[in-house]
């Protein structure tokens, strides 16, 4: 077996659905064992096309594989299969938030450009509605910036893994610079939460190391980042509470609001809204009038807050 025969596998599902909807039972969850049919299925999809595709993954979470996306993340990087340069059959974890939480989980087919910005996979338990909790089988295109992690299961002939560098430098994408931006926001820091490491990024870590006689670098390494995580956390100046599918309110930061602001900008030329990745009150303005100027069929579900 292949990691092609892998992918035909999970496209045979596509389209498999929860039944009845809104229940978490599927066919997945009946297969798993001990049976956790009723309980959020993506990972144990992701379990059961490994199986049916005749690379199991072996007795981690149960003789059957995993099914919670956190301990897949915390179970391979163990074990040393994170990797960073992922090939088609790889395991993808996602964090939408940026806040180091294992959030959803796939398998990688393909980067859609060559500045490998973004993946397709197959995800189970999604939808265009609810990336998490969507009950479908789908093929969905993602953001490199949602990524927490890609891993090598180590189940095919060929097990190179690459691994992941502990230290974020300038070029790097993907959920930890996204976490990384928004503890400098929350340290006071002008920036935007793009889950990017450009030259904004590099230039106020180089401000920051400074300000705490450390080797100035510009790259995050896990002194600096350690050093950023204890400040931001007695500080807790901003805190994400978004839930990818469902709701931003104000005082949500993170890669999602940055596209939003985006969206914003795109529907009015003349509106010019500052792209920060903070839910602040100019945003906040900015979706009330959108929400104003255009019917319930065609807005975009936000809740705005007061």
């Amino acid at each position: 077996m292949s990691r092609q025969d892998l992918l035909n596998m999970a496209q045979s599902q596509e389209g498999t659905a929860e039944s009845p909807p809104n229940s978490n039972k599927s066919i997945y969850g009946l297969w798993y064992e001990p049976s956790l049919n009723g309980q959020k299925w993506c990972a144990m999809f992701v379990s059961w096309v490994f199986h049916h595709a005749g690379h199991p993954l072996g007795f981690i979470q149960t003789r059957n594989g995993v099914h919670h996306c956190q301990s897949t993340h915390n179970y391979y990087k163990e074990k040393g299969k994170l990797t960073t340069n992922p090939a088609p059959g790889d395991i993808v974890i996602y964090d939408w938030e940026g806040n180091g939480h294992a959030d959803h989980i796939g398998i990688f087919i393909r980067w859609t450009n060559a500045n490998q910005t973004a993946i397709e996979a197959w995800e189970g338990n999604t939808s265009t509605a609810n990336d998490s909790d969507g009950g479908r089988v789908m093929k969905r295109t993602r953001s490199r910036n949602l990524i927490k992690s890609f891993i090598n299961p180590g189940v095919y002939a060929d097990t190179t893994v690459t691994p992941e560098t502990t230290t974020l430098v300038k070029g790097y994408r993907g959920s930890k610079v996204t976490q990384l931006q928004k503890y400098l926001f929350e340290l006071g820091y002008e920036i935007e939460i793009d889950g990017w490491f450009g030259t904004q990024t590099e230039t106020l870590l180089k401000d920051y190391q400074t300000k705490n006689a450390m080797t100035i670098t510009g790259a995050a390494d896990v002194i600096t980042v350690g050093a950023l995580q204890e400040d931001a956390n007695q500080i807790a100046l901003a805190k994400s509470k978004f839930v990818s599918g469902s709701y931003l309110r104000r005082g949500n930061v993170g890669f999602m609001v940055t596209e939003v602001q985006r969206a914003l900008n795109a529907k009015d030329a003349l509106l010019k809204l500052p792209v920060t990745g903070s839910f602040d009150v100019a945003t906040l303005q900015a979706v009330k009038t959108f929400q104003t100027r255009n019917p319930p069929s065609v807005r975009i579900r936000w809740d705005c807050g007061t």
